[in-house]
Parts: structure tokens; C-alpha cells; sequence
């Protein structure tokens, strides 16, 4: 009997039916998020199966794979979009296309699991009760747990297995700080090669499908389009310049990785900024997204050189 209302399910879906897809089932377990389920599945009709289970309750899908491909040959427009923004953290998906899809398999699975989601009532909105969206564990590990930067952990040339299990063994490390204690979260990868490794690896990569989708309910995301609907969700850096107007109507630009929190901490706390404290209350009037913290803080020293003039007009834009 499960004690959440809500569900967070991780696919890291198989391109072709011969191989396995890693699937994790998570819940809101105190201030963390437990593993209710992980396992591998071959068919469609076992993922469907799997979901089921938890069709009474809400239900939130990462899916690591395309729910539309429009597109004959090259790049959808989400996929281009997003190379573009994160070209920065040296991070890009590649081409999605049914050329190379169908390669793998006569139909795309991926496009067979979201239709029969949506005969289910699953929808590209986190205001439905049964949400799926597009997710890429990649970026994901790159802006929450990594530096903004790859985690080499997927097989290709150079890499050896000595390597992947370095690489892998720091994935574990990374999860193990969001989600409560698991045995898979536990396991030695010393031994692992070959599918045992592939396989393990693609359990993780379910955790991390499922983790996106919670975090981007509730923390910053961006949002890319197929068909002008929303079709796939990433992380972005939390770090944020800002710009309050205070009751004497002067201006006072900060940094922070939570809006919510440092404005209350500004009208209500000690810990807000000396400067505001006595100019309560205050109101947020902008701010931008910034890559990092270091940028962020570049960023609040430029705002803070222009004159009130030239923060105003950002203020109006």
C-alpha cells in the first residue's frame, strides 16, 4: 500500500525489442525519495503492465527516449534548441529521426509506449495527474549532481571497463545523496562487465529518468516543443541574479539559487542582506538565469555598476 499519492517512474527505453529497459518506480519518502521499484523489462506490454500498477495514483514518467519524431532525417527542432543551450557545458543529444530509429526496430517503441500512455490519460503537462515527458540523464547529472559538465560514463571508444566502473561508481555516489538508502545503491561494481554492466548502468540511468521528472516538477527546468506542445524537460542551473524594490522605492540586486526563500529571508529574517532589513517590505522586480554561481555573481556586479537609470530599464523590459 503505498503511503504517496504520487509516483515518479524512470524508463531508459530500449531502441530495439531484443534488449532490456531499465525501469524505477520512486515515492516521497520523508525529505528524500524512495525506491519502490527497479527493475529491467523487454516488451511495451511489461511497461504498460508496470505502470498499471499505480494508475490510481498521480502519476509522473521520465522517459529517456522520443514520445514524437516527426522528422524523416536530422534533428527535431527540440534537439536543436537544446544543443544550442547547452553547447556552453558541452552537452548535446544526438539526431532523432525515424531513419535512424527504425533501424533499431520496424516501429518506434518509444512512439508505441506514449500512444498507449495517452489512451491512458497520460499527458505532456505537470498539471494532469498522469504526466510524461521527454527526459535526458545526461544533462540532468551534468547540472544537479556534476559541475555542469559530462559524466563519461557510457561505453565508447577509449573508455575501458575499468574506466565505466570509475564512472559508474560516482553515478551511484551522486544518487545516493537524493534518494534514500537501496540496496542497488549499495552494490559493488567491481566485478560487473559486460551486460551485467550495461544492465546496471541502465537501472541507474531509470533512477535518474524518474529523479528529473520529480525535480523538474518543483525546482527549474526549460521546456522544448514538439508540435508547439511541451514535449521534453531538462534541469537548469538554479542560480539566479535578482533585483528587489525596497519600500523606499531603492533597488537592491543579489544572488541566490532559490527566489522564494531569499525574498522571505528578506521580509521576515535576520539572514537577509543588512542593507534590506530596515527597508522592508521588499518585492522582487526581476531577475535572470545564470549558468553557475561564478557567473551569477559576475552578472550581480555588472547590475550593481549601472546607474538606477539603466536598472530600471531592465526592470520595464
Amino acid at each position: 500500500m503505498l503511503t504517496s499519492n504520487s509516483v515518479y517512474i524512470g524508463i531508459d527505453l530500449a531502441w530495439g525489442d531484443k534488449n532490456l529497459s531499465g525501469f524505477c518506480a520512486l515515492v516521497p519518502y520523508k525529505k528524500s525519495l524512495k525506491i519502490i521499484d527497479i527493475k529491467l523489462l523487454k516488451s511495451i506490454d511489461e511497461i504498460v503492465d508496470e505502470i498499471q500498477k499505480y494508475i490510481n495514483n498521480k502519476v509522473y514518467i521520465g522517459l529517456d527516449a522520443p514520445l514524437l519524431v516527426p522528422n524523416e532525417d536530422g534533428n527535431r527542432e527540440c534537439e536543436k534548441l537544446f544543443n544550442k543551450d547547452f553547447a556552453k557545458y558541452k552537452i548535446s543529444m544526438l539526431p532523432i529521426n525515424r531513419t535512424i530509429f527504425t533501424k533499431y526496430n520496424s516501429n518506434i517503441r518509444s512512439e508505441e509506449l506514449f500512444k498507449r500512455l495517452q489512451d491512458d490519460g497520460f499527458k505532456r503537462d505537470y498539471k494532469s495527474d498522469k504526466v510524461i515527458f521527454e527526459v535526458y540523464p545526461h544533462s540532468t547529472i551534468a547540472m544537479l549532481f556534476n559541475n555542469q559538465q559530462i559524466l563519461p560514463y557510457k561505453r565508447k571508444k577509449g573508455r575501458d571497463v575499468e574506466f565505466i566502473r570509475e564512472q559508474i561508481s560516482i553515478y551511484k555516489r551522486y544518487l545516493a545523496k537524493v534518494v534514500s538508502s537501496h540496496k542497488i545503491l549499495k552494490n559493488d561494481v567491481s566485478a560487473l562487465k559486460g551486460q551485467g554492466l550495461k544492465d546496471f548502468e541502465d537501472m541507474l540511468d531509470a533512477i535518474t529518468c524518474a529523479y528529473t521528472i520529480y525535480f523538474c516538477q518543483k525546482n527549474e527546468a526549460r521546456f522544448y516543443k514538439v508540435d508547439d506542445e511541451d514535449i521534453f524537460v531538462t534541469p537548469i542551473s538554479p542560480w539566479k541574479v535578482y533585483m528587489l524594490r525596497c519600500v523606499d522605492k531603492t533597488l537592491y540586486t543579489g544572488v541566490t539559487t532559490d527566489l522564494k526563500r531569499r525574498i522571505n529571508e528578506h521580509n521576515t529574517s535576520t539572514i537577509g542582506a543588512k542593507y534590506t532589513r530596515n527597508r522592508r517590505p521588499v518585492e522582487l522586480v526581476y531577475f535572470e538565469n545564470c549558468d553557475d554561481k561564478v557567473d551569477a555573481m559576475k552578472r550581480e556586479y555588472a547590475i550593481k555598476q549601472l546607474s538606477r537609470k539603466d536598472k530600471l530599464k531592465l526592470v520595464d523590459v
